[in-house]
Formats: C-alpha cells, sequence, structure tokens
C-alpha cells in the first residue's frame, strides 16, 4: 500500500492548486471592482458606484466591506431601505464590523428610528477597537438633540470633540450648543482654542462676533466681523450673517448712546440745571486750592468745570433760579461772592 501514497499527495496538491489560484482572481475581481465603485462615490457618481458595488457582492458576497460600502451609496441617494439590506448584511457577515453598525446607525437616525439609530451607534460605540468613535458619538449627540435630551446631545458632542479634537464639525456643532444655552463663556473657550491651535476659518471668527455681541463686548465683535469680511474662504451665507451682526451691533450702540443721554438728562433735571460759579482760574491747582477752603468753611456741593483752559469753580445744583438767588444771599452773608450759571 505504500507505494501509492506519493501518487495520492501530488494528486492531492494538484486539486488544491486550480482553487487557490480561483481564489485569488476572485479576490482580485472584488477588489477592482471595490476600488471602482469608491472612484465613482467620491466623484459622486452614484449610479456607476452601485453598479460596481453591487457586482462586487456577485463576486464576492460574503465581503462585509463591499455591503457596507453598498449601504453608503444607498444612503446618498436615500434608498434607505435598500442601505439597511446591504448593512445589515455586513454585519450578519461579520458581527464585529462596527463600521457598518455605525452606518446602520446613522440610516436609523435619517429614518428618525431613534431607539434602533441608539442601540447600533452604542454597540459601534463600545467596540473599543474601533477608530471612528467619534463619528459615531457625533450622530449619538444628533440623535439626543432630535429626542430634546439637551443634557445628552452637549455630553455626546463632547466625547466626539475629546476622542477627536480636529472634529471641526462637531467642535462648532458644541459650540452652536453652548449659544442655544447661553453658556457663552465655554463657547468661547472652545472657539478660542480652535484658533489657539491654527485652526482659523470664517465660520469660527463668525461665532466668536455672535459671542461678542450677545456678552456686549461690541469692539471685539466688530474685530470678529472684520476678520470674516477679510477672509477670502467666506462665502455669501457667512458674509450676509457678519452685516447682519454688524448692523445689530451698531443699532445697540446707538440705542445705548440715546440711554446714555437721556440718563444724563434726567439727572441733571434732579439735580437741577444752575448752580453759582464762586471763582474761576488759569490753573486746576488753584481751582483745587479754593475748593478746599470753600469745603472747610462748610460747602460740600462744589464742583471744578474745565472751559477753554479755565477752570470754573461751581457751587451747588438748583432747578430754578429763583432757587439759586436764595442760596446766592445766603452766600454773601458768608462774605462769599458769586453769580448764577447755567450747568452743563
Amino acid at each position: 500500500m505504500k507505494r501509492f501514497i506519493l501518487p495520492l499527495l501530488l494528486v492531492s496538491l494538484t486539486a488544491c492548486a486550480p482553487k487557490v489560484e480561483k481564489d485569488k482572481d476572485r479576490e482580485k475581481e472584488w477588489r477592482y471592482l471595490y476600488d471602482l465603485g469608491m472612484s465613482a462615490y467620491f466623484a459622486k457618481n452614484y449610479s456607476e458606484a452601485i453598479a460596481h458595488f453591487y457586482r462586487a457582492t456577485r463576486v464576492a458576497p460574503d465581503e462585509p466591506k463591499i455591503w457596507n460600502a453598498l449601504g453608503t451609496t444607498y444612503m446618498a441617494v436615500e434608498e434607505y431601505r435598500k442601505a439597511e439590506e446591504a448593512f445589515l448584511r455586513a454585519v450578519q457577515v461579520d458581527p464585529g464590523f462596527s463600521e457598518a453598525r455605525m452606518n446602520l446607525g446613522i440610516l436609523y437616525f435619517r429614518m428618525e428610528d431613534y431607539k434602533r439609530a441608539v442601540e447600533n451607534l452604542k454597540i459601534a460605540i463600545a467596540d473599543e477597537v474601533f477608530d471612528k468613535k467619534h463619528i459615531a458619538f457625533y450622530h449619538l449627540a444628533k440623535v439626543y438633540k432630535e429626542l430634546g435630551d439637551t443634557g445628552s446631545y452637549i455630553e455626546f458632542l463632547r466625547k466626539a470633540t475629546a476622542y477627536n479634537p480636529l472634529f471641526i464639525e462637531a467642535q462648532l456643532e458644541l459650540g452652536s450648543a453652548y449659544m442655544d444655552a447661553k453658556d457663552y463663556e465655554k463657547a468661547e473657550s472652545l472657539y478660542q482654542s480652535l484658533l489657539s491651535n491654527n485652526i482659523k476659518n470664517p465660520e469660527i471668527y463668525l461665532s466668536l462676533a455672535k459671542v461678542y455681541y450677545e456678552t456686549g463686548r461690541f469692539d471685539r465683535a466688530k474685530e470678529m466681523v472684520r476678520m470674516v469680511l477679510e477672509d477670502r474662504q467666506t462665502n455669501n451665507l457667512q458674509r450676509s450673517q457678519a452685516y447682519g451682526i454688524l448692523s445689530k451691533i451698531l443699532i445697540e450702540e446707538q440705542r445705548r448712546t440715546i440711554e446714555l443721554m437721556e440718563r444724563e438728562r434726567k439727572r441733571k433735571e434732579e439735580e437741577g440745571r444752575y448752580g453759582i460759579q464762586v471763582a474761576a482760574f488759569s490753573t486746576r491747582k488753584g481751582a483745587e486750592k479754593l475748593v478746599k477752603r470753600l469745603k472747610r468753611r462748610g460747602l460740600e456741593r462744589l464742583s471744578i468745570v474745565e472751559v477753554s483752559g479755565i477752570y470754573k469753580v461751581i457751587y451747588g445744583r438748583f432747578r430754578s433760579r429763583e432757587e439759586a438767588k436764595r442760596e446766592l444771599e445766603r452766600l454773601k452773608d458768608m462774605e462769599i461772592y458769586g453769580f448764577i450759571v447755567e450747568v452743563e
């Protein structure tokens, strides 16, 4: 019997060789179709991408990344049921394929099936070797926003930015969430952190302009508006928003000026528009000396008013000229002389 062992072994090896070659050809074919599909996908030629991915699934129906790519493309064209079938097939073939699991969660979010969205996103997040957790956290945050859970929304946005500080989309949304919550201090800190890390774009400048406007720091807000308008990357919408903020700043500054003038008018009305000028000097020092002497004699309501280099010592504020006259007579009894003036 021993003389048949070698021939049988040779027959076995010869039989395996075509299978190995066939597997290599199969892999080469599906990878070629997959690469064609990805090129078409990134070029946004979704019809072509779907065709290539679908052909690839026929060649290699047990390759989960093909099903995941097909599902992503179907999701891009809003063929949600077909996308769901593709993602489910991907996780059926490989239950540990967290990217497909995350994409399934994103799909359910778009389909407004929030319960299943949360379930699948959390499964992806639980995978410690999954390198796109920040994206899963970001979409989990968006689910909770739709559910009206602001606390969880902000919590998971923070997670997304913590896992990837350069995830600008999540950073900007977190800043916007802080703004909506009127937590301007945290919003400012976030935007300033981005700028300090040399991440500069019109959206960040625009967001800071909003922070400074809301907190009444108009000069800094106008500086950020200027940065937006001078940035070559600024689009028409951002430019329009910047001009909108500038317009609101100018209106608010005008309102504050009018309000200040009105307060000053009321103050003058309450204090009185008449005073008694008791002396005038060419230097402030001379006026100050007189004020000290008069205070020692019991006069308290004294002020120094400078007009064209002349320092006038004014006593009192009176609502009417008659009231000022009566006080002027009292001063004469104290041998202090002056005359009635209108005080600005």
